[in-house]
């Protein structure tokens, strides 16, 4: 059946005529958002009453006319209302239903709301009423205000048709307040009776206060006092202005309020407290069918109109066809989506079918919905999809462009493509009268910086808005600056104004792991709760999408559990590809009006490889491609100005710096290194092992040869291992197999934190920092040596990172031999993953003097003939008496450090010749070796009393040292094995640390040791309480001892635990650090006699390594009266002859008794006796010459009590 849809329609329907009416404003064409702009009057000589004047839209009151008491308000003149019968209200219902397409008791409620404060009576100084709206957009809210101020007007109950509008999405955040005081100072002050809020449930917390309070009070005193500029409000705080604006008032006017969504959601949004103010509230009734095929029919009403008018057809339409169209109808688009459905499915492919076709009014031509709109032509039917002419899809094909014309992101492309079709299916259920589903758009995207995720994100949005699921398609990009605030509430705030504002588009989080790090950041939670709860309020006409690095990204949805399933979609932005970045480059120079040479390709791309390093996270793709291009238009820039005749739009090689480099030399690298021959021939094996590699590869073969690259260097400090590391960084990167070549050298303070947890992030900085080049760990063992759990966590970390990035780093790890063989068994995946192990081997002494002249001749000095010989003497000196710690280059170069100020110091004090500023001469190196010519070892042993044995042996060893000097002065044979180590026993007190000392002295005064240093020590100063430790503590003490005697007391104490004691570790580290250093230290073990013959049989080796054995004897009565009296006279006290004859008994009785002392129980006495002189000598008061120094037979049994 066909009918005549105009005169149908005119029938069935008598208020089509106010149809045009309709469509201007309200359910059918949302008003515009426009600024006000009617002119504002400055003037303040205006009175207190605003007078009634069409021609004058604003009269603003000065502060001064603005007063908070009410008799100073302005008041607004309401023509007596009170007085107008209530009977101008009849029939107004009738009227706005032609109008305004709602329910019954929605039109009843609206009425009733304005006729409310004409039977109540009102408040000038308050609103006139307050009303709050909630319904679609779709349901014409502010139409409905406006044909109802029309028809109030009307009947003169209404002095104004004007409804000014405060939009409040159009101020989401604080930057706007000056905007937002504009607009609600034109809508307090218009000439109007009637100001509505729009969007309120979308309203910034900040300004719905002040229209809050504006509702409670009737006024609201500004923060700010603000002047009128240019019809706007401007801040003028501080300034001297007689019209300032300090205060609002509400001018009596109606205060209505617009809302979409639930009625609980807009209350709890807006507050109670703001809702108990509200008088009344509407709520309006969703359409129903008979109500959309009313509005259905209307707008076809319109569109048959305009083809008669425009198209000169006779348009007939099937009822199909308003049957098609109430399937499409969309709750969130509302009647706005089926003008615009009709509008491009119906009247625009027919108009594009009557421009190519001759139709006229003769012609019958009906329209029908047959699973697609099809238009029959005096009975040929055509299928009007065929002329539709897509002007949506005119966008939509160029967005598809847009996104096409971007290079690479295959599966990120795949992915939006697939939103259209998805999007087809759901929309082909609908016409079907299926179920359609909701499916969610939000989405995370993962990837590196420069992957293109912003610019992805920017066409998603436009993509979005042009399949229709987007209203607006605009992007707001943000990031946890934005959104968190400083205070608890604020970041809720802050994150609610952030999602309004990008309603109807795209809300763009970059960066979003650092929206919350754990659940210890409050502001970070608060943010993350707001935005779950803004994309369930705003889900119909909003995208959220998240962007960050894959790793972060995934830790951060677990702090929410709400995040995992709100974001479906999770694309991985993969790293571009060189080729990619190659043709990248080459859009980017387009786009900068440059062109890139063709010579440039290979290069180019090989430049990619290189410097896109896997994990790098910010080393590449497209901000390195743009960082690349702008730095050759630099470089060419510098080029064309030195000839201008030049191509000025190419971009060459040079302009890149893609000039081939001078190939690596390996040999030549080497040939600069002194020494470290096995070192030498374990990189040319690596060199040939890449080689051989590189040959299989050109000759197509597939063996497999990969292997794990990184490395083990054990050796003392100085050996050349840091210098070895460069070495292998060149060489692996001129080779291909590392991308930058890069070293970077780190210890244990740099790879392990202070506080629990951040060591493995500390760890994951420093190796990424080294990808694509060679991390060096010096002193590797140190990360584990104090047994806590954050050195083991480093190693766990380093493990797993060197098995996810292999192949793009190589980690080499440095530090003695000992320590580094017990550090590998930390973990168990170490040592597999360290293949490579290599000794650096300690420098000769002709390898440290070859050193020590490179790095003069490198600083650019030489040496006169005879300093070269000094130099040398020095070398070898050094050599001699170095440490495991100070030897190698590193001794050389601080030598040389000193020559060098040596020099400095004589130049700069004497007259030189130009030519000799840069001479090193005999005396700038003045090597202090030694003599013992002047020591008189006779006046040292007599000051030792007793111990005549003892002094024997010291003169023999003094004797045999003479000698054997002056053997080598004659160039006869010298025997240096024979060792020098001693053990003394005896009782305590019998001078054993004494001679030590006399020992030492001699040593050094004949130039055996460097120094005459004795380091003192027993068990506790060399044995740990932890496994691992004692050797570490050990290594230490012999160390510090290097060039000088180390006194080992009680040493008989350290196996005195038997054999699972650390003591017995501290044994084992002395006895191989003594074979190793025999020429840098003395050492000298002292303890009882039986004990130390025990220590000597438990352990073997001892003996051998000791071969003189000193036995000290007790002191007899005389030796031991000598040392009391010696102490005394060096003191500057005397004895008297009773105190003498005491102490002789005393010293004779003591000295028969077990666990005698010797000299220490002299000193004992000594000591006491002086402190028992000194109580006597107080107490008597008398303190003479005579007195003083005397020691009495009273003071020595004092002592002895």
């Amino acid at each position: 059946m066909t009918f005549s849809i105009k005169s149908a329609l005119r029938f069935l329907f008598p208020e089509i005529q106010i149809i045009d009416t309709i469509k201007q404003e309200g359910f059918i064409v949302k008003e515009k958002q426009q600024s006000v702009t009617m002119p504002f009057t400055n003037n303040s000589t205006l009175g207190h009453t605003i007078v009634q004047n069409k021609t004058n839209a604003y009269s603003p009151s000065s502060e001064n006319q603005a007063k908070s008491s009410k008799s100073d308000k302005v008041e607004f003149s309401m023509n007596s209302r009170t007085d107008k019968s209530d009977n101008n209200f009849d029939g107004i219902e009738q009227l706005l239903r032609q109008s305004w397409v709602a329910s019954e008791s929605n039109i009843s409620a609206l009425c009733q709301a304005f006729k409310r404060p004409f039977v109540m009576g009102t408040d000038d100084s308050m609103p006139r009423n307050t009303i709050l709206i909630i319904g679609h957009d779709s349901h014409g809210k502010v139409k409905a205000v406006k044909d109802m101020c029309l028809l109030l007007n009307e009947r003169g109950i209404l002095d104004y048709v004007d409804v000014p509008k405060v939009v409040f999405d159009r101020y989401p955040t604080g930057a706007e307040e000056d905007v937002f005081m504009s607009d609600l100072y034109k809508g307090l002050y218009s000439q109007s009776d009637v100001v509505v809020f729009e969007h309120v449930d979308k309203a910034n917390f900040r300004y719905l206060e002040v229209v809050m309070q504006l509702v409670k009070n009737g006024n609201y005193q500004l923060t700010k006092r603000y002047s009128l500029q240019n019809n706007v409000l401007v801040d003028s705080t501080g300034m001297l202005n007689t019209t300032s604006i300090s205060e609002f008032n509400t001018n009596g006017k109606y205060f209505i309020f617009t809302a979409t969504g639930s009625f609980d959601k807009v209350t709890e949004y807006i507050g109670s407290e703001f809702t108990q103010e509200i008088n009344d509230i509407i709520v309006l009734d969703a359409f129903s069918e008979l109500e959309l095929r009313e509005i259905i029919m209307n707008l076809l009403t319109n569109v048959n109109e305009k083809v008669e008018r425009q198209l000169r057809i006779n348009l007939q339409l099937d009822n199909s066809c308003v049957d098609a169209i109430m399937r499409f109808y969309d709750t969130r688009k509302g009647v706005k989506g089926l003008v615009e459905h009709i509008d491009d499915n119906i009247y625009k492919p027919l108009s594009e079918y009557v421009m190519q076709h001759e139709v006229t009014k003769r012609d019958e031509v009906v329209l029908k919905y047959e699973e697609d709109y099809m238009l029959y032509v005096n009975n040929v039917s055509v299928l009007l999809d065929n002329y539709e002419r897509h002007y949506n899809r005119l966008t939509l094909d160029s967005i598809k462009e847009e996104l096409n014309s971007i290079v690479g992101l295959k599966t990120v492309k795949e992915y939006v493509f697939n939103l259209e079709n998805n999007l087809s299916v759901q929309q082909l259920r609908a016409a079907k009268g299926l179920k359609s589903a909701s499916l969610s758009m939000h989405m995370i995207f993962t990837g590196n910086p420069g992957t293109g995720k912003t610019t992805i994100a920017r066409i998603v949005a436009k993509y979005l808005k042009a399949i229709g699921v987007l209203s607006s398609g605009q992007l707001r990009e943000v990031s946890r600056a934005d959104m968190v605030g400083q205070y608890v509430g604020q970041t809720a705030k802050l994150t609610m104004d952030l999602i309004k504002s990008a309603v109807g588009g795209v809300l763009f989080i970059d960066e979003a792991y650092a929206l919350c790090r754990d659940k210890h950041d409050v502001f970070g939670l608060e943010a993350i709760d707001a935005l779950v709860k803004g994309m369930e309020d705003y889900r119909d006409d909003l995208v959220v999408i998240l962007a960050g690095y894959s790793r972060e990204m995934a830790d951060f949805l677990k702090i929410n559990s709400g995040l995992q399933s709100r974001f479906p979609h999770i694309i991985e932005f993969e790293d571009y590809t060189p080729q990619e970045m190659y043709d990248i480059a080459n859009i980017i120079a387009k786009s900068k009006g440059y062109r890139i040479s063709e010579e440039c390709h290979a290069a180019m791309v090989d430049l990619f490889e290189r410097k896109q390093i896997k994990g790098k996270n910010d080393s590449g793709n497209g901000r390195l491609v743009r960082n690349v291009v702008e730095s050759a238009i630099l470089s060419q820039s510098q080029r064309i100005a030195k000839d201008t005749t030049q191509d000025l739009e190419l971009l060459t090689v040079a302009d890149f710096d893609l000039l081939e480099k001078e190939a690596f030399n390996l040999e030549e690298k080497l040939s600069t290194i002194i020494g470290l021959d096995n070192v030498k021939e374990f990189i040319r094996a690596q060199y040939h092992v890449i080689r051989a590699r590189e040959k299989r590869q050109k000759a197509s073969l597939t063996v497999d040869t990969t292997q794990s690259l990184n490395m083990i260097f054990s050796g003392n400090p100085g050996t050349g291992k840091t210098t070895m590391a460069r070495v292998v960084a060149d060489m692996f990167h001129a080779m291909g197999v590392l991308k930058s070549g890069h070293l970077v050298e780190v210890d244990k303070k740099d790879l392990i934190s202070e506080y629990v947890g951040q060591t493995a992030t500390k760890t994951q900085e420093v190796f990424k920092s080294a990808l694509g080049g060679v991390l060096f760990i010096d002193e590797a063992y140190a990360i584990t040596n104090d047994g806590s759990l954050f050195g083991q966590e480093c190693i766990d970390v380093l493990v797993k990172l060197i098995e996810d990035y292999r192949g793009e780093i190589v980690v080499i790890l440095a530090g003695y031999e000992k320590e580094m063989n017990d550090f590998m068994k930390v973990n168990s995946g170490l040592d597999s993953r360290f293949p490579l192990k290599i000794e650096f081997p300690d420098y000769s002494a002709d390898e440290l003097f070859e050193i020590g002249k490179q790095m003069m001749n490198k600083k650019g000095f030489v040496f006169s003939d005879d300093a070269i010989l000094s130099f040398k003497e020095a070398i070898y000196h050094l050599k001699r008496h170095a440490t495991v710690t100070s030897g190698n280059a590193r001794m050389v170069r601080n030598f040389l450090d000193e020559v060098i100020r040596n020099q400095s110091t004589r130049i700069a004090m004497s007259d030189v010749s130009d030519e000799e500023l840069s001479v090193i001469t005999l005396l700038d190196i003045e090597p202090e070796i030694p003599s013992g010519k002047n020591y008189d070892l006779e006046a040292e042993l007599s000051k030792v009393v007793g111990l005549d044995a003892v002094k024997q042996y010291i003169r023999s060893l003094n004797a045999r040292l003479i000698v054997q000097e002056e053997r080598k002065k004659n160039g006869l044979k010298v025997d240096d094995t024979q060792t020098l180590h001693m053990i003394f026993t005896g009782n305590s007190g019998t001078g054993k640390t004494m001679i030590a000392r006399t020992i030492a002295n001699v040593l050094a005064n004949m130039g055996i040791i460097p120094t005459n240093k004795l380091v003192e020590t027993d068990r506790s100063g060399l044995v740990a309480g932890y496994v691992g430790q004692t050797a570490i503590k050990t290594r230490e003490v012999i160390e510090s001892a290097f060039n000088g005697v180390l006194f080992i007391d009680e040493a008989y104490a350290l196996a005195q635990g038997g054999t699972n004691d650390f003591g017995q570790e501290a044994i084992d580290t002395l006895v191989k650090m003594m074979d190793d250093n025999r020429d840098k230290l003395v050492v000298i073990l002292a303890g009882y006699t039986d004990d130390m013959q025990n220590f000597l049989q438990q352990n073997a080796g001892l003996r051998s390594r000791f071969p003189h054995i000193i036995q000290f004897d007790d002191y007899s009565t005389d030796e031991l009266f000598s040392i009391a009296e010696k102490m005394y006279t060096n003191q500057g006290y005397i004895l008297s002859q009773e105190a003498t004859v005491l102490l002789k008994q005393v010293l004779e009785q003591a000295r028969r008794q077990a666990q005698f002392g010797n000299g220490r129980y002299v000193r004992n006495i000594f000591e006491r006796s002086l402190n028992a002189q000194a109580v006597r000598l107080s107490r008597s008061g008398t303190m003479g010459a005579d007195e003083l120094p005397l020691i009495t037979v009273d003071d020595i049994k004092e002592v002895l009590g």
